[in-house]
């Protein structure tokens, strides 16, 4: 079998190709110095040449771009995989927050993945859509929180961590693991997951400090208080307690 992958150079997409590899599963990366995001020609000859038997967009993008790959893989009925993330709500949004809330964000990122949200969703019902949180890593160079804390010590010689931020977090193997178990396994619609049932980024900081060993200097402050927790009807990621040593 085979899936086609958009984001082989961020964070997320190349650990959920080597999950779909223990699946048996080869993946094509969507190479954009060599397939167009703008020519739909050029779209459905790549699409006619791999023959995918699964689409996975991971990567950013614009939403005309998103719009397409749907409306494509429709009409080729391949089935149509979409990560959103958290992001889509603001922090005006009550926690646990319900996969049915109304997502309000109005930052462009937020703003981004809400419009590709409803473009797959207006297009193609049967697509899945998973939104996902911050991401734990396990060294910085991308995306994930041990970069975020890593860049905060380097700049301020101190990490300062709220005790009142409760991000949505799963570690990024446990990430992967859950989407490509939603898309081989799941029935189609609208996902969200998260590992971190009350834990504080405080928490997350003096965790991952220990995990790693990476002596860091860590001060509990009060704010931001912010609570982005979402709820999950469906629990296919492992809890944070499991993972790190909090």
């Amino acid at each position: 079998m085979k899936a086609i992958i958009t984001g082989m150079n961020g964070t997320v997409a190349p650990v959920v190709a080597d999950v779909l590899a223990k699946h048996d599963i080869e993946t094509v990366a969507w190479d954009r110095t060599k397939v167009s995001t703008t020519d739909e020609s050029a779209m459905r000859t790549f699409l006619e040449t791999e023959r995918p038997d699964y689409f996975l967009h991971i990567g950013m993008g614009s939403v005309s771009w998103t719009e397409a790959l749907v409306r494509l893989c429709q009409e080729y009925k391949i089935p149509f995989f979409f990560t959103s993330t958290v992001s889509v709500f603001s922090d005006d949004v009550p926690a646990p927050i319900d996969k049915d809330a109304v997502p309000d964000a109005t930052d462009e990122y937020g703003a981004y993945k809400i419009a590709c949200e409803q473009a797959i969703q207006a297009i193609n019902p049967q697509a899945k859509i998973v939104r996902i949180g911050w991401q734990i890593g396990t060294e910085a160079g991308s995306n994930n929180m041990v970069d975020y804390f890593t860049n905060e010590m380097k700049q301020h010689g101190v990490i300062r961590a709220s005790r009142n931020w409760y991000p949505s977090s799963s570690v990024l193997e446990d990430t992967a693991e859950a989407l490509v178990t939603i898309l081989l396994e799941q029935e189609a619609g609208l996902y969200q997951l998260n590992g971190n049932d009350h834990y504080s980024m405080y928490d997350l900081a003096r965790a991952l400090n220990t995990l790693h060993a990476k002596n860091w200097t860590i001060e509990p402050v009060d704010k931001p208080r912010r609570d982005n927790r979402m709820a999950t009807d469906v629990v296919l990621v492992r809890p944070l307690s499991e993972r790190l040593p909090l």
